[in-house]
């Protein structure tokens, strides 16, 4: 196979190749269409049962609502009651009460709470001038 030297940016599509993108678009839906027909007109879905297997019994409506309805249902509330469980548990923070949690900052400076008193002034009055942020003055 010869690479065309067109001129072109790699990106941008020559004549020779929607040329041959189009036939391999064409030789894929000539391979796909005769293979669909072939698949929907095998009919195993239109057999009959066997005669050794004998008929079926009918399905109460009882029997229907517990297999397709209730037994899913009670699954997904067994489910449920496993996954809160641990959060029925646990009071966890009420309202007026003290946080009992340890403080969290995230992207707080590397030395963690105290490198936040070590900043001196003269830091804060350098970070306000025209460094961008919100105000968008850089």
């Amino acid at each position: 196979m010869t690479q065309v030297r067109s001129g072109y940016h790699r990106g941008v599509q020559t004549h020779e190749r929607a040329r041959r993108a189009r036939r391999a678009r064409r030789a894929l839906t000539l391979a796909a269409v005769p293979a669909a027909v072939v698949m929907a007109a095998a009919s195993p879905a239109a057999a009959d049962t066997p005669a050794a297997w004998g008929e079926v019994p009918d399905v109460s409506v009882l029997g229907f609502l517990l297999v397709l309805v209730i037994l899913p249902v009670g699954l997904f509330l067994v489910i449920a009651l496993l996954a809160f469980l641990p959060s029925l548990r646990d009071t966890g923070y009420e309202p007026g009460a003290a946080w009992r949690g340890e403080p969290e900052w995230f992207g707080s400076p590397r030395k963690g709470l105290a490198a936040a008193d070590e900043v001196t002034p003269e830091q804060l009055a350098v970070g306000r001038e025209g460094t961008g942020g919100t105000s968008g003055s850089w």
